[in-house]
Parts: structure tokens; C-alpha cells; sequence
């Protein structure tokens, strides 16, 4: 009978145990059943936004270059959506299409400048990301968060492209929950943008070179970088810069202004469709005649690349634009930089993806198709 009450006690204790456990993983269970089911964020409007903790479906309303920062902080492109008309080019026409094959995305909610709401709501996002300067895009948050869609705000007006990159790639860790991989991208382009500004630094001012960025060129006129990203790019790679006076973003100008301010290099964005071949041989515009300009006199009037995005705005490929714009106006200071084992190196590291000769010819020559 004792050894019964013995045995009666113990498998009490055994039963009290096993519960005990039982319930401290329930509890545990539950405890991570929460951690995933949201996150919250500050995004660039500094509002505190509760986004999913498992994301499946994201659109991007506005047309900045987030989607290459996107891919490469960790976003899975599959996840991609709705995209502007003007991004999804952008996406098809460069080497983010390897990265992601973004042709089925859809761009029916983009309606002109406005955004259709409806059309947003039918992609079921499980969170939206937006321009957070952009009045019809903000206008069209006011709708979807209404309607109970998480909406995140990115901004455009940081005047550093590096920074730009780095906030945004921050903020998609964040929301996506990849933050060691955006710490990482992060981590680079400080870095080159501090080794760069050391070179530059050891110049005396009067012996800086002088430099223009053209953010476009086609038969309706020629505009060029004012306030906007144009500044930042030239000051770091230590030009002087001839457009200090223009006070837009973006500002139009003609070809006289051009040649009163005769730079030694002329950097031209890819929005563009013309080549540095065309300028040089006076077969852009009909009446444009750009050869009597030093730099392209010197061979010194440069196309910029389009690889994961354009290179004048931010994109994904910024520390890359930043070493490639400084090695053509002071190739003696970066002699020790190999642009295309520096492109490829970093194209393999962030984004997994390995670049041929003929990508590199591409990368430096962008269609004409690309331009925007």
C-alpha cells in the first residue's frame, strides 16, 4: 500500500512537472506568435508606424529610386508589387532586372502625378511606401491608412545621396525586418565616401577643377543639377562647382550659359538618351554645336553609368557613382581604384550578382530605351 501511495505521489509530481513545462512553452510560444505579428518603425515623416511582422506584398506609390534599395537591403523583390511607370522602366531597363524579373509588376494605380487609390487597395499591400515631400502622394496616404494599410514615408530631401541611400536602406531593414544586411551597406558608403573626401581635401582650392552635372538633355531643352543632389556630388568629389548660382532643384539652361561657364568636365545623368559620342560629334540636338567646349575638347564630357538605378540620383549603387565621378576629375588621386573590379566586386558582395565584361560595356553605356 506504501509503495502504491509512493507511486501515486510520484507520478503526481511527473504530471505537476510536465503541465508546468507545458505552460512555460505555450507562454513562450505566444510570446513569439506576438514579436511577429507587428513592428513598429519611425519613418521620414518621424510618425511611429505599425507595419506587419510578416510582410508578403509591398507597392511603392511614389517615383524615387527606392526599389534598387529595396532589393539590396533585404526586400524580397518577389514581394514587389506596384511600382510608378517611370520606376518599373527604370527596373526593366537596367541590372536590377537581374536581381528581379519586375515585369509583371503592376502600375495601374499611377495616374499622371496622381495616385489611384482604389487600384492601390486591389494590389492588397501589406504595406505601401511613399514620398513623404510629395503632396498627391501623401494626399493618397491619408485615403490608405484610412482604410488601414501601414504606409511608410521616405525622404528625398536629404542634399546627400550617401546619407539619402543610407536612411533609406535603415528604414527597409527596419520594416522588413534585414536590419544586419542594411548595417552593412550602411558601413560601405560611409566608408568610401570618407576615403574619397580625404583625396580630394589635399588639393588646394585654386587648383580644383571645375564641373557641371546636366540632369537631362533631349530636344526639349537641357536642364542642370541646382540645389538638388547635384551639389553634394560635386562638393564631395572636391569640384568647383559652375552652377552655384542656379537656386532649383533642377534648373534649365542653354548652351550659351554653357560655354560662358566652360567647365573642365561635364557630367551628363542617363536620364538622357545621348552619349558622350553624340555630343562630341554634333549629332544630338539639331543646332546644338557643343565642340568648341573644353571638356569635350579634352574628351572630358561623361555619360553617367545606369547599373541598379541612374547614377545622379540615390540608388543602391551610390559609393560606386561617388568613386567613378572622382576618378574622372582627379584620376591621379585614384589611380589605385579599378572601376570595373570595384563595380563587380560590389555587384557580387551586395546583391549576389556576377558581372560580365559585356554587363560592364552595358553599365557604362545605358541604352537609349533606358533613358527617362
Amino acid at each position: 500500500m506504501r509503495k502504491m501511495k509512493k507511486w501515486i505521489s510520484l507520478l503526481l509530481l511527473i504530471t505537476m512537472a510536465l503541465s508546468l513545462f507545458a505552460g512555460c512553452g505555450s507562454e513562450q510560444a505566444s510570446d513569439a506568435d506576438t514579436a511577429v505579428e507587428t513592428r513598429t518603425v519611425v519613418d521620414a515623416t518621424g510618425r511611429e508606424i505599425t507595419v506587419p511582422g510578416e510582410i508578403n506584398r509591398v507597392v511603392i506609390i511614389s517615383t524615387m529610386p527606392l526599389c534598387s534599395v529595396y532589393c539590396m537591403a533585404g526586400g524580397d523583390p518577389d514581394k514587389l508589387v506596384g511600382l510608378t511607370p517611370s520606376s518599373k522602366n527604370a527596373a526593366v531597363n537596367s541590372f536590377l532586372s537581374q536581381v528581379a524579373d519586375l515585369t509583371d509588376v503592376s502600375t495601374a494605380f499611377a495616374e499622371g502625378e496622381t495616385v489611384n487609390v482604389e487600384e492601390v487597395m486591389n494590389l492588397e499591400p501589406d504595406v505601401v511606401f511613399y514620398n513623404s515631400w510629395n503632396t498627391p502622394d501623401c494626399e493618397a496616404v491619408e485615403q490608405l491608412e484610412a482604410l488601414g494599410v501601414a504606409c511608410v514615408g521616405f525622404t528625398t530631401e536629404i542634399p546627400s545621396a550617401i546619407e539619402s541611400v543610407n536612411t533609406w536602406a535603415t528604414l527597409i531593414g527596419q520594416v522588413m525586418g534585414t536590419e544586419m544586411q542594411a548595417d552593412e551597406i550602411v558601413a560601405y558608403g560611409l566608408e568610401v565616401e570618407k576615403m574619397v573626401m580625404d583625396r580630394v581635401s589635399q588639393i588646394p582650392e585654386e587648383e580644383r577643377r571645375s564641373a557641371l552635372i546636366l540632369t537631362n538633355y533631349n530636344a526639349s531643352g537641357i536642364t542642370a543639377a541646382g540645389t538638388t543632389f547635384g551639389r553634394y556630388w560635386l562638393a564631395t568629389i572636391g569640384a568647383e562647382n559652375v552652377a552655384m548660382e542656379l537656386e532649383q532643384k533642377v534648373a534649365p539652361v542653354s548652351l550659351e550659359q554653357i560655354y560662358e561657364w566652360d567647365p573642365d568636365v561635364i557630367f551628363l545623368n542617363s536620364f538622357s538618351a545621348f552619349t558622350a559620342e553624340d555630343i562630341a560629334a554634333n549629332n544630338a540636338v539639331a543646332g546644338h554645336d557643343w565642340t568648341g567646349l573644353t571638356s569635350v575638347q579634352n574628351g572630358e564630357f561623361y555619360k553617367m553609368p545606369l547599373g541598379m538605378y541612374y547614377w545622379f540620383p540615390p540608388c543602391s549603387d551610390s559609393p560606386l557613382a561617388l568613386q567613378w565621378m572622382a576618378k574622372h576629375l582627379y584620376p591621379e588621386l585614384f589611380t589605385d581604384i579599378d572601376m570595373d573590379t570595384e563595380i563587380k566586386d560590389y555587384y557580387e558582395r551586395f546583391y549576389g550578382v556576377t558581372l560580365s565584361d559585356e554587363d560592364l560595356n552595358t553599365l557604362y553605356n545605358p541604352p537609349a530605351e533606358s533613358a527617362m
